[in-house]
């Protein structure tokens, strides 16, 4: 029993003894709450200073950069993009003139040839048979010429000439004899019958002579020339003959007819052609072209001469110069475009027949006159106008009226003036009366 009074006594004690304890140590958290809540305070206090000082400091310093252009005349050409295929100005493509089967080829893919150069070899045996043929025909029409024209003629003409002269002679002689006998009846030494026998020779002989002249005549104006005629002809005829027969025995040696490179190459040696094989093509790079088809907005606004620029990928990114050679003054019917040739010069050895080109064909063009970059003009609510810079490197806004533009640059007719600086890069995030840093664009 005691024991268990004791117990309870000491239990009670103890029980006290945590309860002031308990005590203690609220008090002392809620010191400590309290501080930490007082230096949260104070510290949330100076953070926000800090960062409004910083925002301060950045709403200061926070200007748009941007680049300017100062105005000054200059050169714009307006143009329209195309596109066409390199061409060579020569191109040939080389058919055989005469069949037969190729017995030597000089030349391959790729080779560099002079005009004349001997491409290749056709069999010429057969060839050069004919061509010895018809020289003997010609020598044979030209010996048959000589006999006929030279000394047949002459013989012809001597003996009709001889009976002439004979005639000539009786007649002379009769016609003297006449004139005595007239006299001599005229005095009665001779008789009437006697006269009339002589009148009646002497007419005789005279007849003779007219038809002996007339043969003489005839010959001359006839015969003779109408047997020249005909053995001219037929040498005439021979030697075309022969002059074709050498012609074709020269074309067995196929020759270049343009120089240039051989593009194309389809001989070899052995193989039969004739006039419809495609043998080789020869194409002159020296000077090239390319064709193109605008339409009837622009036929009037180009000439033969105009400027055309020509960027060939494939090659390099070097822009190359050209004019337009010819145009057709008519729409083709078909595609009612008009069709336009340029000749490029100077261009670089990389840029060949068959590449791709993108074109700009020059329109328009204005001299001396204010530009910016395409992107600089602005084009809000019904307004195009830009942004200058004053000289307290705050921003104004000008409207502006346009002109002729390309891919890159517009021309600008009103709104502003030579010396006049404009944001060229940097605009869309600028507004009137800003301040901003700006710096020349290059």
């Amino acid at each position: 029993m005691n024991n268990s009074g004791l117990g309870i006594k000491e239990f009670e004690e103890k029980l006290g003894r945590i309860k002031m304890k308990w005590v203690h140590n609220k008090k002392l958290m809620g010191m400590t709450i309290g501080g930490v809540v007082v230096i949260a305070a104070v510290l949330g206090f100076i953070n926000k200073g800090s960062l409004m000082g910083k925002t301060q400091e950045a709403e200061v310093s926070a200007k748009v950069s941007v680049e300017t252009k100062t105005m000054k005349p200059e050169n714009i050409e307006a143009y329209i993009n195309l596109s066409s295929k390199i061409q060579a100005e020569s191109e040939v493509v080389v058919y055989p003139k005469v069949s037969g089967n190729v017995t030597k080829v000089n030349v391959h893919l790729g080779d560099v040839v002079k005009a004349g150069d001997v491409l290749f070899e056709i069999d010429d045996s057969a060839y050069r048979l004919q061509a010895s043929q018809a020289s003997a025909q010609l020598s044979a029409a030209q010996a048959n010429y000589d006999v006929n024209v030279g000394a047949n003629l002459e013989n012809q003409v001597q003996q009709l000439q001889t009976s002439v002269d004979s005639y000539q002679i009786q007649y002379d002689d009769l016609k003297e004899d006449l004139d005595n006998a007239e006299s001599l009846y005229a005095m009665g030494a001779t008789s009437k019958k006697e006269l009339d026998t002589l009148k009646s020779s002497t007419e005789k002989v005279r007849l003779q002579l007219v038809a002996a002249k007339d043969s003489l005549t005839r010959a001359n104006e006839k015969t003779i020339n109408a047997t020249k005629a005909a053995s001219a002809a037929s040498v005439q005829q021979a030697a075309a003959a022969s002059g074709s027969a050498s012609l074709q025995l020269g074309y067995t040696k196929v020759t270049a007819p343009i120089g240039g490179v051989i593009s194309a190459f389809n001989i070899s040696e052995g193989m039969l052609v004739s006039a419809q094989t495609q043998s080789l093509t020869i194409v002159n790079n020296d000077k090239l072209k390319l064709s193109f088809n605008v339409s009837d907005d622009y036929i009037n606004k180009i000439a033969e001469g105009s400027k055309v620029y020509v960027t060939v990928s494939a090659a390099s990114d070097k822009i190359y110069e050209g004019i337009v050679a010819h145009l057709s003054p008519a729409a083709n019917s078909a595609t009612l475009l008009y069709p336009v040739e340029v000749s490029l010069n100077q261009v670089d050895t990389a840029v060949k027949p068959g590449m791709f080109a993108s074109v700009k064909l020059v329109v328009d063009k204005r001299e001396q006159t204010l530009c910016l970059p395409l992107n600089s003009i602005i084009n809000k609510g019904g307004e195009t106008y830009v942004f200058t810079l004053n000289t307290q490197n705050t921003v104004e806004k000008k409207i502006v009226k346009t002109g002729i533009f390309n891919d890159e640059m517009i021309q600008i007719t009103e709104g502003i003036k030579s010396g006049d600086k404009v944001v060229v890069k940097g605009q869309s995030f600028v507004k009137e009366g800003d301040a901003v840093d700006a710096t020349e664009a290059q």
